[in-house]
C-alpha cells in the first residue's frame, strides 16, 4: 500500500490484466466546517477518479466495506462544488449533465468503521467475479450517451411529461386554495385571487372575446380617418371599387328579374 501525504494511493483498474492504471487517492473526508451531508468519521475522500466511473460502480466496489448511504461528485473540493455539480441536472426535460472531466468523489457509509475497510483496499477493481467491466467505456459509452441524448424512448418520455403535469396541477390547486384563504407565505407575499374584494372577471374565452372586441373597438373609434393624403386617395379608391361592385351586383339583380317575369311582350 503507498501513502502519499496522508492520501492512500491505489490502482483503478478496468479489467484483470490491466497493467497501467490510473492511481485514485483517498483519505477519510474531514473539514473546518462541518457538512451534514458529508458527516466527520463516516465519509471516504476520491481525488483522480476519472469521467467514466459512476456513481453505481463505487457504490458496487466500496459496498464490500460496508453498506454505504451515498455517493455524490464534485468538480474540485469545496463544500459548494458539490451542488454545482449537479445543478440542473434534476430538472423536468433537462438536458444539463455533469461534465465528463476528472472529479472527486465522497463515498457516506452508514457505519464508521467501513472507512479502515475502504482505506485497507488494494485496488479499486471495476470488474465482477467473470473479469467483466462493470461499467462502460470508450465506443461502448459513446453509444450509450447518444441514444441517452437524441434517442427518446416513448414510454419513458410520456411518464416524464405525466410526472411534471401531475406536480404542476398540484401546485396550481395549492396556489387557488391559497389565494382564496389569502394566507402569506414563507417569504410574506399574499396571492390575490378573483374571490378577493375587487374579484375581477372569469377567465373564460367568451368572456376574453368580449374583452378584445371592446378594445378593438375603441381602438378603431380613436383612428383618424381621412386625416393625411394617403388616406383620403386610398378612401376614395376603396369608394370607386365599391361603386363597381354594387354596379356589377345591380345587373345582376336585373337580368335575374328580366329571365323570370312570364309576360314577355317581345
Amino acid at each position: 500500500m503507498v501513502e502519499l501525504e496522508g492520501y492512500v494511493v491505489v490502482p483503478l483498474r478496468t479489467s484483470p490484466q490491466a497493467q497501467h492504471c490510473p492511481s485514485v487517492y483517498m483519505r477519510e473526508h474531514f473539514i473546518r466546517l462541518m457538512d451534514p451531508n458529508k458527516p466527520k468519521g463516516r465519509t471516504l475522500f476520491l481525488i483522480n477518479v476519472p469521467p467514466y466511473v459512476t456513481e453505481d460502480s463505487l457504490r458496487m466496489v466500496f459496498g464490500r466495506a460496508g453498506s454505504i448511504e451515498a455517493v455524490e461528485f464534485a468538480a474540485k473540493p469545496g463544500k459548494e462544488e458539490t451542488i454545482k455539480w449537479y445543478k440542473g441536472t434534476g430538472e423536468p426535460f433537462s438536458t444539463t449533465k455533469p461534465p465528463f472531466i476528472f472529479k472527486v468523489a465522497y463515498i457516506v457509509f452508514e457505519k464508521s468503521s467501513s472507512i479502515g475497510k475502504a482505506l485497507a483496499m488494494q485496488s479499486i477493481d471495476l470488474f465482477n467475479s467473470s473479469g467483466e467491466c462493470i461499467i462502460k467505456t470508450g465506443m461502448e459509452l459513446w453509444h450509450e450517451e447518444y441514444e441517452s441524448n437524441y434517442i427518446l424512448d416513448a414510454r419513458k418520455t410520456k411518464l416524464q411529461i405525466s410526472k411534471y403535469m401531475a406536480g404542476y396541477d398540484k401546485r396550481e390547486r395549492a396556489a387557488a386554495e391559497a389565494a382564496k384563504t389569502g394566507e402569506a407565505d414563507a417569504d410574506g407575499w399574499v396571492t390575490v385571487g378573483k374571490e378577493g374584494r375587487n374579484a375581477g372577471f372569469e377567465q373564460k374565452a367568451s368572456v376574453i372575446g368580449r374583452l378584445e372586441e371592446k378594445v378593438a373597438k375603441g381602438n378603431k373609434t380613436k383612428e383618424l380617418k381621412n386625416f393625411y393624403t394617403f388616406q383620403i386617395r386610398e378612401s376614395k379608391m376603396q369608394n370607386i371599387v365599391e361603386m363597381r361592385k354594387k354596379f356589377e351586383e345591380d345587373k345582376h339583380k336585373i337580368k335575374l328579374l328580366k329571365q323570370s317575369r312570364r309576360f314577355k311582350p317581345f
